[in-house]
């Protein structure tokens, strides 16, 4: 019989991703399969502080302050581009709306994404980085600040008790 202590410490082997988008552009990044607790892996997708898309690199800025740069060459099945094709909804002058109304604003699905509002492109960093160039003007803009959208902790079906490990060792 489990006690809740047990359950608390069970390991388990989990993929943990965040996704950071721009505009339209969503950028799904990939962190690693990590063999620890629920919680530990959901503080690890936490752990992205900034994500920076550079020309020809993606920084990623923890919030301990320590970063990697992803380049097509390295890592670069770890990340994938997505753009939303739902069309943009004209800005709203809220100022003058009721609580009620502002309440039903948020739940309206016109300005809700979905998956099937999502499109997988097959781009690298710089195509990437000269769509958002190209789409918003932005021509002289050397990096694109991106806003956290998302993280994922996806569980496998690999199971490990700490209490186990112990006695395998």
């Amino acid at each position: 019989m489990y006690t809740q202590t047990k359950v608390n410490n069970q390991k388990q082997a989990f993929v943990v991703g965040v996704e950071y988008y721009e505009e339209d552009l969503f950028l799904e990044i990939e962190l690693g399969t990590f063999h620890t607790t629920q919680l530990h892996a959901q503080r690890i997708a936490n752990s992205v502080h900034n994500v920076i898309l550079l020309e020809n690199q993606i920084v990623l800025i923890f919030k301990n302050a320590d970063s990697i740069s992803i380049t097509d060459d390295f890592l670069k099945y770890a990340f994938k581009f997505r753009l939303c094709t739902k069309p943009t909804m004209s800005p709203l002058d809220i100022s003058k709306l009721t609580q009620q109304e502002k309440d039903d604003l948020v739940l309206n699905e016109a300005y809700m994404v979905t998956e099937e509002d999502m499109k997988e492109v097959q781009w690298d960093i710089n195509t990437a980085f000269r769509y958002l160039q190209h789409q918003y003007e932005a021509r002289d803009q050397t990096f694109f600040f991106l806003s956290s959208s998302a993280y994922y902790v996806i569980p496998t079906n690999e199971q490990m008790d700490q209490e186990g490990m112990k006695d395998a060792t």
